[in-house]
């Protein structure tokens, strides 16, 4: 083969291979003009504003609720219902009978015994005129004043008895449940029901570890119920002068008016343990955490051109408190700042954000 035809091969090869460049080229060039044209990656949130608060670390424990007008009705004595003047649930007057048992033999035994006593009351009358003429014995008076005496106590005792007979509501109260009927046998110490008074105060009975903390009287201390629905200052009555053997603990005595709490349901009691703090405070949901602890996403104005006008900056923080439905935070960012909210768990650093509504905390 002669050089001629070696130069046409070799051009004719070049060609092809500058042909097939050129055309990979644009096509490369057209796929980047058309990834370029996508949006940058970009997640949508709400934000809320980071707000200066004031907390104090507080612990929780546990607490009983108690009416000051509470009453336990039960039998003295042993014997049979004779009387349930009041249904259960029913509101009672104060004064006013509950339980009445059958009495009717002590009574006879009192009767019978005032008959006696006014017999001998009437003896010892006569026999005090006949002592001033010296015709009745000293022994015969002494007889009779004796006897006097004893039935007046035996009286005073069937009348003791009797008053256990009858159990009357020493306060107006709402009486509890109770499942005896009339002509029920009851022993002695069984209880029939309860009866709670109608006031709206109500005491907070709870117990304190020793060194958590030092409460004395006139302390305010927050009432929570168990579901977190209820929450109200209490003032503290009474403080105990020493501490538990066992527990190490020393009662406490709150007093609130809260007519909704049931005596003896429990509370959840907030004590303060350590000095009021100025903080931030942020949504519940506005704090994440990874591997190096809680952070916020602050949103911040993106810079110029951006495809989105924010971006989410990544910012370390210390979680000291919180409350119902917020954070308590110390960290890496100032009060008014505008933290991610509903969506911060999708973002990154740096990352673009279109924000749904402003200042709104959801």
């Amino acid at each position: 083969m002669n050089a001629k035809s070696w130069v046409i091969t070799v051009s004719m090869c070049g060609f092809v291979t500058a042909a097939l460049a050129g055309i990979k080229f644009v096509q490369i060039s057209q796929a980047i003009a058309f990834m370029e044209s996508f949006p940058p990656a970009y997640e949508t949130v709400t934000v809320a504003g980071a707000e200066a608060d004031q907390w104090q670390p507080t612990r929780l424990l546990s607490g009983t609720v108690q009416s000051p007008e509470h009453l336990v009705i039960s039998a003295e004595t042993p014997g049979r219902i004779v009387e349930l003047p009041y249904q259960s649930g029913n509101t009672v007057p104060a004064g006013a009978e509950v339980l009445v048992l059958f009495d009717d033999d002590i009574e006879a035994q009192q009767d019978a015994l005032r008959a006696d006593l006014n017999l001998v009351e009437t003896q010892l009358s006569r026999n005090l005129t006949l002592e001033a003429d010296s015709l009745v014995s000293q022994d015969q008076l002494d007889i009779l004043r004796a006897r006097n005496l004893s039935l007046t106590a035996q009286i005073a005792a069937l009348e003791a008895r009797l008053s256990r007979m009858t159990v009357r509501a020493p306060f107006a109260g709402k009486m509890g449940i109770y499942t005896q009927r009339v002509g029920d046998l009851m022993r002695v110490g069984e209880v029939l029901t309860t009866l709670t008074g109608l006031t709206a105060m109500r005491w907070i009975d709870f117990k304190v570890p020793q060194g958590l903390a030092s409460i004395v009287v006139g302390d305010t201390v927050e009432i929570r119920d168990v579901n977190g629905f209820f929450s109200e200052p209490a003032r503290v009555i009474a403080v105990s002068a020493a501490f538990s053997d066992e527990t190490r603990t020393y009662e406490v005595r709150a007093e609130l008016k809260a007519p909704a709490l049931k005596h003896g349901s429990l509370v959840q009691v907030a004590v303060a343990t350590g000095p009021l703090e100025n903080l931030m405070s942020v949504p519940k949901r506005s704090v994440r955490w990874d591997v190096q602890g809680p952070h916020v996403f602050v949103v911040e104005e993106a810079e110029a051109n951006a495809f989105l006008p924010h971006r989410a900056s990544i910012r370390r923080v210390e979680v000291r408190g919180e409350s119902r439905d917020k954070l308590f935070i110390t960290g890496e960012m100032a009060p008014g700042e505008l933290v991610a909210n509903r969506g911060a768990f999708k973002l990154q650093d740096n990352l673009l954000v279109a924000v749904h509504a402003l200042n709104t905390d959801q």
